[in-house]
């Protein structure tokens, strides 16, 4: 029993969870804090936003927050669209949750130095996205949507990436208009908010914890700014303190 306490206490002293916050405006104009995982090329600062853009429905450009990895997460930003193709999974989105699947772990070095295969790194994950939806040929509603991305490795070696959509709702987002996305994933909770207003609530427990990451491209132009993401983080004593603690609640219990 005084081991199962000394143990207990440890815990206390050596992790807990606390909000760690990162936040970007973009105005400084660079993106520390960021890696292009794809379509460098087709992104970057513009007029103090970030702006994801191609000239073509075949490229996406993506970019990852890095270091952030975690299950409970508030990722807020702002997007305006200026461009936008009729087709929900091709709409700019939110990735969360993102994480390499186990199967692929062996081919993660070729993923790192071929351009094509590294975004595969991210396809296993959440994505919300503002675009269309079907709802009944020949008619489509613009929305906001959360399709759930898995990866597909085939006898042959080859690797397919496809969505299954979650959730959606119907809402009559406007062109050229800035409007303010909120997400909240906790354990296997997800909401879903467009200025202050609830669109979806859901649950689900596919994916436990991943990164974070904002898409668009495929012939889209999207302005993303004023970014901020509050996670919940682990933090470790030094190992010097440690080893001090462990000693001490030993010693209480001799």
């Amino acid at each position: 029993m005084k081991h199962m306490m000394a143990i207990l206490i440890l815990a206390l002293f050596v992790s807990s969870a606390r909000t760690e916050i990162f936040r970007d405006d973009f105005n400084d104009g660079d993106l520390k804090g960021w890696t292009f995982v794809q379509g460098a090329e087709h992104g970057g600062i513009q007029d103090r936003a970030l702006v994801l853009s191609s000239p073509n429905f075949g490229a996406e450009a993506m970019i990852a927050v890095d270091g952030i990895v975690a299950s409970d997460y508030a990722v807020v930003v702002s997007v305006k669209i200026s461009k936008l193709v009729k087709d929900i999974v091709h709409g700019p989105h939110i990735g969360l949750h993102a994480h390499i699947p186990q199967r692929l772990e062996p081919f993660i070095e070729d993923f790192q130095e071929n351009d094509e295969l590294r975004i595969f790194l991210y396809e296993q994950s959440y994505k919300f996205i503002l675009g269309y939806e079907d709802i009944g040929a020949p008619d489509t509603k613009r929305g906001f949507g959360a399709t759930i991305q898995h990866v597909e490795v085939f006898k042959n070696g080859r690797i397919l990436s496809e969505g299954k959509l979650r959730a959606f709702r119907v809402f009559d987002f406007r062109l050229h208009k800035w409007y303010r996305l909120k997400i909240i994933a906790k354990g296997n909770q997800f909401q879903c908010f467009i200025d202050g207003k609830k669109m979806l609530d859901f649950l689900d427990d596919t994916y436990t914890a991943g990164r974070i990451y904002l898409s668009s491209g495929w012939g889209n132009r999207v302005h993303f700014d004023n970014f901020e993401v509050q996670y919940e983080a682990l933090s470790v004593q030094p190992r010097r303190k440690l080893t001090t603690t462990w000693g001490e609640i030993k010693g209480d219990f001799h």
